[in-house]
């Protein structure tokens, strides 16, 4: 049967979101007047960007100032060329992938004033970098805006993941300082230039936040809002932390 406001060919696209228990032609609609804005794609963006864009997010934006390199290719699958800006190649194969969806381009490092200028015109907000300094950044320029932030962080052979900026249970709204509330120190943490990252756990994780954005957007399903799902690859177990407003 058709819909007035689907394509025959979107109605055929999209058949398996739309036959997702709560989702339904209403979810997708949703889904394709919706805008989500990616800061990052290395390896969590590779993993989350292709599943945005497939499950018919309508507008897409990617930023990332950086290029690609070939100690990349083990885990950034967005891309194929050396040298390439990340938001550009990842653009470009988004719109390859899915015609119905807008993708906007941005190959730039952003500032927190650059920031908050760009969260304020996307729905959604998703932390796909992988430097304290910038989730810092962008979870800051996310409540100065009240902008909603899908936060995911990736290491070794564990990786973590919650939802920021959507009232809880108590009506707060949570954020990285709630979680974390200093920048630790250079050293203070285990980077993957020391410990290394395994691809397929960062994929884990970044299809994860994916999981997370379309469930905000759609409305439907319980988003990870006051709790941080973690992951420990390496062992074989997922565990779900209680997280509050920090007094």
């Amino acid at each position: 049967m058709n819909h007035p406001d689907l394509t025959e060919a979107q109605l055929e696209r999209y058949v398996r979101n739309i036959d997702v228990v709560g989702m339904g032609v209403e979810g997708q609609q949703r889904l394709l007047a919706s805008s989500v804005l990616v800061i990052g794609a290395g390896g969590l963006g590779s993993a989350a960007l292709p599943y945005l864009a497939a499950a018919g997010v309508g507008r897409i934006g990617v930023v990332d100032g950086d290029h690609v390199e070939l100690k990349n290719m083990q885990r950034q699958v967005l891309h194929t060329e050396l040298g390439r800006n990340k938001a550009v190649s990842g653009a470009e194969r988004l719109r390859a992938l899915n015609p119905d969806v807008t993708v906007e381009e941005y190959p730039e490092y952003v500032d927190l004033e650059r920031a908050k200028e760009l969260f304020t015109g996307y729905d959604l907000v998703m932390d796909c970098c992988d430097t304290f300094g910038a989730k810092f950044l962008i979870s800051d320029a996310a409540e100065a805006v009240g902008a909603r932030l899908v936060w995911a962080t990736a290491v070794g052979m564990q990786g973590q993941c919650s939802v920021f900026g959507v009232p809880d249970a108590y009506g707060n709204r949570l954020y990285l300082r709630d979680l974390i509330p200093f920048e630790p120190a250079d050293g203070q943490y285990p980077k993957a230039t020391d410990i290394g990252v395994l691809g397929a756990m960062v994929g884990q994780i970044g299809s994860l936040q994916a999981t997370e954005a379309v469930k905000l957007l759609a409305g439907y399903g319980e988003p990870l809002v006051g709790r941080v799902m973690v992951l420990d690859a390496a062992r074989g177990r997922w565990s779900v932390l209680p997280l509050r407003k920090a007094a």
